[in-house]
């Protein structure tokens, strides 16, 4: 008779960072169904400034109006995660790139173009929902620039 020595009747805790930052990202791909269940009511999101958009979030409401803005402003956006998550005791940080289609016609751009922009979101943890989230891109870093995620 062989024993296995490998397995443990201890309960070992799951680290719940991982999940809260891939159901952020699908958050922000547009998975609005997530908004309850990850993020506290609370929430304060941090953006970049010098867009059209708002430099600060509060709540989880605004978040909604903001990813839902950002998904009808341009159709098909998707946010890839490039390098991450990085994971800290209470923050989680990730590179990524959006693209998607400009809805609408612009002065001096084609209609539907496609749209990419990059950056890095790092959103901070209390038990298991994101509190707050600094996020920056490099939408604004040239005048030439075509931005993708709308006020991100």
């Amino acid at each position: 008779m062989t024993i296995n020595t490998n397995h443990s009747s201890a309960l070992v805790a799951v680290d719940p960072r991982p999940r809260l930052w891939e159901n952020w990202v699908a958050l922000r791909n547009g998975d609005l169904s997530l908004v309850d269940e990850i993020v506290a009511p609370t929430l304060a999101v941090h953006l970049a400034t010098g867009g059209d958009g708002p430099a600060r979030l509060r709540g989880r409401a605004e978040l909604v109006s903001w990813v839902s803005m950002s998904h009808t402003a341009h159709p098909g956006l998707r946010l890839t995660v490039e390098v991450g998550p990085i994971i800290g005791p209470d923050l989680v940080a990730g590179r990524w790139t959006c693209t998607g289609f400009r809805a609408g016609r612009q002065p001096l751009r084609p209609l539907r173009s496609v749209e990419t922009v990059s950056g890095v979101d790092i959103i901070r943890i209390e038990g298991e929902r994101i509190v707050e989230c600094w996020s920056q891109d490099d939408a604004h870093a040239g005048q030439d620039r075509v931005v993708a995620y709308a006020a991100a």
